[in-house]
Parts: C-alpha cells; structure tokens; sequence
C-alpha cells in the first residue's frame, strides 16, 4: 500500500462529523492524514471564529492559517467534506501549489445552483444521494461524479449487552415531514431531537425535546430493538442519513423510508426494514412487537453488511482506489 498524505478539509462538529470520521479512517487505514477545520481547529482558532461569527472562514488570517498548513503538510489528497460549505478562496490556494494534490470533495445536501466554480476546482465529486446527479448536471458541473453514501465508524458504534426495549425509537431534529410521519404512529415512541414541544404536548409520545451527545445516541442505540429513520426532505431526495448505518452498528433494526438509493446498500426486508406508507410502517411496528426473534435476525444481518461494505475505511479506500492513487 502507497503510503499517502491526506488533508481532511471541511468543518469540525458537524451533525454527521464528516471530518472527525474520515480523519479516524485514514490513520486506521496506514495513511498520514491531518484535519484543517474552517470552523477554526484549535482552541484560540474557535474563539476567534465564535467572535467573527460566519465571516470567519474566509478571513485573512484563517485562509493564512490554511496557507502555512499547506506549506507543513503538502497532500497528495484533499478530501473536502462538504464541499459546497467551503469557500472558493481554499480551492484557488489548493489550484496554485507547486506540487498538485488531488481533490475529492463530498456532498450529503441539496446544493445551490451558483456551486459550479467550487465543483470545477475538484477532481472528482462524490455524492451520498443519487438525485444530486441530476442536479449536478443542471447546474453545469464538469466534473466527473460518484454515488458514496454515508457510512459508520464501528469501533464507535458498537453493540451493547443486556435486553432491549421494545419501544420504537427515533434521534431527529423536527421537520414538517417527520412530524407527519411519527403523528400517525399508533404505538408509542421515544422521540429525541430539538423542535418537538408540540409533539410533546400531545403526550402520547415519550418526547425529549434537546441534543444529546454521541455517547448518549450510542447508548439508546444500543439499548433499543427497533429504530425509526425518516428523511429530512430540505436536505435529501433518495439519500441515506447516518440513521441507516449508525443503529445497524450497534445491533438495532432499522425502519427506513423508501428511497430509491436504499437498495444500494442494503437487502430490504433482510438487512433493514423499509415502510412505503404509514400502514406499512405500523404494520412492521406490530411485526417486530411479536417476534423479537425476528428484530434479532434482521439486525444482524444488517451489521454484516455494514462491517463488510460501510465503514469510513470502506469510503476512504474507495476514493484512492477512484482516483488510482492506490
């Protein structure tokens, strides 16, 4: 294996931690990888940003800051990690190095149509919905693209022990959509996310409306049978979100929605649930009720698939291995 020198570029604490996880990826893999969050990476960078506020990522001093983490550390590979978040004044300092490095950039949201020039600068673009091609091809990008879902750290994500609560359970920040969907359950949920008070007043679901750390989501995750996924439709059309991998990790089956890129990356009805329709949702709830046999057997099979073909090393390799840097 070629030894290589990889930036992670993008920002730090981000819902999904892109950056964190592929940064894990890369040293577990063999590689010299290091991190340049624009979002500040030190302790007194974070201050300043907290201070400037959003201006802060294009400011003199911080693009000076990625200009002498260029000059310390020059990459074979860039993996920008949300592509489109980043400003166009770092792709242009990436396009004027002596030595050129490859650049990767990934994109897990609805992008606006001005993101050509950004897209251009890459080498390849590489997408966790299928929709986005279309889009991509609207809005005049150049540029070769991939399909590359999310995945899951699962030295992270692990199973727990002990008995698992039957209560169907759902991590989400609230959406007109989700709401929708989880107000036609007729057993009750634990809901956990912020925005949800008027769900909470109707009190037939358990609600916690608040962020919880990771530590805590592993534990639920670990600690439940069954758990619901719903999509955010601001931020997606056929894409997974992390709640397609991160449960099946920890050992819980997954209640997907139905998403044209579900069978992309699993067996449904083998490796992971999925519901078309309210009916068909509660439907699978009563299933899973009467055969936690069956709960069991799902949800193994569904960390198989993701121990074999959805880790961050799986995403990290397939990206040198596309761009034969291998």
């Amino acid at each position: 294996m070629t030894k290589l020198r990889i930036l992670l570029l993008g920002k730090r604490g981000s819902l999904v931690l892109w950056l964190e996880n592929l940064h894990r990826a890369c040293v577990r893999i063999g590689h010299v990888a290091q991190t340049f969050a624009i979002n500040g990476d030190t302790l007194a960078s974070r201050f300043r940003v907290k201070w400037q506020g959003h201006v802060s990522a294009n400011s003199n001093w911080m693009l000076l800051r990625f200009e002498r983490a260029l000059r310390d550390f020059p990459p074979d590979l860039v993996i920008v990690a949300g592509a489109f978040g980043i400003p166009l004044d770092y792709y242009q300092l990436l396009r004027g190095l002596p030595r050129r490095s490859l650049i990767a950039g990934l994109i897990g949201d609805r992008f606006p149509p001005d993101s050509r020039e950004r897209a251009n600068h890459c080498d390849r673009l590489y997408f966790t919905d299928t929709y986005f091609f279309n889009a991509a091809q609207a809005a005049g990008f150049n540029v070769a693209g991939r399909y590359l879902p999310l995945a899951v750290d699962p030295e992270l994500f692990t199973p727990g022990h002990g008995p698992r609560h039957s209560e169907l359970l759902f991590v989400a920040s609230r959406t007109e959509f989700r709401e929708s969907v989880v107000r036609s359950l007729e057993r009750s949920a634990l809901v956990i996310g912020t925005d949800w008070s008027a769900l909470a007043r109707n009190r037939f679901h358990q609600v916690k409306n608040a962020k919880i750390s990771r530590a805590a989501l592993i534990q639920l995750y670990q600690r439940h049978r069954a758990v619901l996924n719903i999509r955010n439709e601001a931020n997606v059309e056929d894409g997974l979100n992390q709640r397609s991998f991160e449960p099946l990790a920890c050992g819980a089956v997954v209640l997907n929605d139905d998403l044209a890129d579900v069978p992309r990356c699993f067996e449904p009805g083998r490796e992971i649930l999925v519901y078309r329709n309210n009916d068909e949702l509660n439907e699978l709830i009563n299933q899973l009720q009467r055969s936690p046999v069956l709960a069991a057997k799902i949800a193994e099979a569904g960390r198989r698939r993701i121990l074999a073909e959805h880790t961050y090393q799986h995403r990290v390799q397939f990206i040198i291995n596309d761009l034969g840097l291998h």
